[in-house]
């Protein structure tokens, strides 16, 4: 069931990789698609990323395009809801087949590709999860699931996109609120350098918070300072009180809208 999608990023492959029918808890009966991304080109993905989704999930994917886009998706036959049979190997198989093939197709067009739908469908449930932990303050289960949506958004989107930038510094933000946390310098790092050339109003509102945040954690903190100082002097209003993680989701609320 393999799909190598097109588009910018040649040898991007999301393959269901597995199914299994779930019965557990209040929700009833149903089916989870394990959809794995990864890289194939020069030498294979040693990290893919894995998330779990539902039909409704891709069915929600491919109606939100199908509304903002209709002459993109006329030649894509989706599969259909049945009555019955909903867990029968073959329906599963054919299923996936078709969700493969809705992917393959999102990357070949830039509109499909670039679209608040697939943000959303590529991190809707991670990141309602990991809001969750973030309001009660357990940041070291946060994490990983920030971790995971970062590196899966890198893989689909440019490095640079307002989707990816943003997950980064949310992932950073996460970082920082774990004591002696080993990997802030290195997303801090990250963040800077993706930083470089960006011109997105919008963006660029994070960009005080992110200098302010690398203060905070120590890092390259005379080289930082003298940036807030140059800001300043250029009239940005500097409040070294923000938190990256507040600021985050103001400006992901501009960029994309509630999700």
């Amino acid at each position: 069931m393999t799909q190598i999608l097109g588009g910018e990023r040649q040898g991007l492959v999301f393959e269901i990789v597995s199914a299994r029918i779930c019965d557990e808890g209040e929700e009833k009966k149903h089916v989870i698609y394990t959809l794995q991304v990864r890289h194939i080109s020069g030498s294979d993905d040693l990290s893919p990323s894995v998330i779990e989704r539902r039909y409704t999930h891709f069915l929600n994917l491919y109606n939100a395009l199908k509304k903002e886009h209709p002459n993109l998706l006329v030649n894509i036959v989706f599969p259909k809801k049945v009555i019955l049979g909903n867990f029968d190997n073959e329906l599963i198989s054919t299923r996936s087949t078709g969700f493969e093939s809705l992917l393959k197709h999102i990357s070949t067009e830039s509109k499909l590709r670039s679209s608040k739908a697939l943000v959303d469908f590529l991190q809707s449930v991670e990141l309602e999860k990991a809001r969750r932990f973030l309001e009660k303050s357990e940041f070291s289960n946060a994490l990983p699931l920030l971790e995971n949506n970062f590196k899966l958004l890198n893989k689909v989107f440019t490095d640079r996109s307002p989707a990816v930038l943003i997950a980064l510094c949310r992932l950073l933000g996460c970082c920082m609120s774990i004591p002696n946390c080993l990997h802030s310098e290195k997303w801090a790092h990250l963040a800077l350098h993706r930083y470089d050339g960006v011109s997105d109003s919008d963006l660029l509102e994070l960009y005080v918070p992110l200098l302010t945040a690398c203060v905070k954690i120590g890092w390259q903190t005379d080289i930082i300072q003298q940036k807030l100082r140059d800001l300043e002097r250029q009239g940005v209003k500097i409040n070294k009180q923000c938190s990256l993680l507040d600021e985050v989701n103001i400006v992901e609320e501009k960029i994309f809208g509630s999700q």
